[in-house]
C-alpha cells in the first residue's frame, strides 16, 4: 500500500470518527495535490471545502516530508479577516487528529507587531493571512528563507 493510499485511509477514518461522510471532490482534491495540480474548488458553504483544500495539502506535504520544514508548510489566503478564526479551528482539529504538532498562525492588519515579529522569526508550519498581510511578507527583506519550506497556498473566497 502506498504512502498517499495509508493517509488516505487515515484521512477517511478520521471522517467515520467524526461522523461525516468523504464527499467525491473532497477525494479527487486530495488526489490533485498528490499529484501536484492546481486548480479551482467550487462546491456549496458547508460542504467540506475546507477540508478537501487543507487535507489535500497536509498528506501531499507529509508524504514528501517527515517533518516540517523551515517557514510555513502552508499558507492559506482568506480576504475576510472574520473568517481566519473559522478556518483556524477547522485546521487545528485536522492537525490534531493526524496527531501533529503544528501551529496555525493568524496573520492580518490586526495583529500586533510582537506577534508579527514572532511568526518571522519561528513562522508556524500553517499561516492564515489576508492578501494585504501577504504581499507585506512577499515585500519584506529576506522573504525567501522565510518561504523556503513552503509547500502549498491556497486561496480562499477567490
Amino acid at each position: 500500500m502506498s504512502t498517499s493510499d495509508k493517509l488516505f485511509d487515515f484521512a477517511s477514518d478520521w471522517f467515520k470518527e467524526k461522523g461525516w461522510e468523504v464527499f467525491p471532490f473532497q477525494k479527487e482534491t486530495w488526489r490533485a495535490f498528490f499529484e501536484s495540480r492546481s486548480g479551482i474548488v467550487n462546491a456549496p458553504t458547508g460542504s467540506g471545502k475546507t477540508y478537501a483544500l487543507f487535507l489535500g495539502a497536509l498528506m501531499s506535504y507529509l508524504q514528501k516530508y517527515q517533518f516540517a520544514q523551515s517557514g510555513p508548510a502552508i499558507i492559506w489566503v482568506t480576504p475576510i479577516r472574520a473568517l481566519a478564526k473559522e478556518i483556524k479551528i477547522s485546521i487545528e482539529k485536522a492537525i490534531d487528529g493526524f496527531g501533529l504538532d503544528w501551529e496555525v498562525g493568524i496573520r492580518s492588519g490586526d495583529t500586533k507587531s510582537n506577534a508579527r515579529k514572532k511568526q518571522w522569526t519561528k513562522p508556524p508550519e500553517v499561516l492564515i493571512t489576508t492578501p494585504e498581510s501577504l504581499h507585506v511578507l512577499l515585500a519584506t527583506k529576506g522573504y525567501s528563507r522565510f518561504y523556503k519550506g513552503l509547500h502549498a497556498i491556497i486561496i480562499d473566497e477567490w
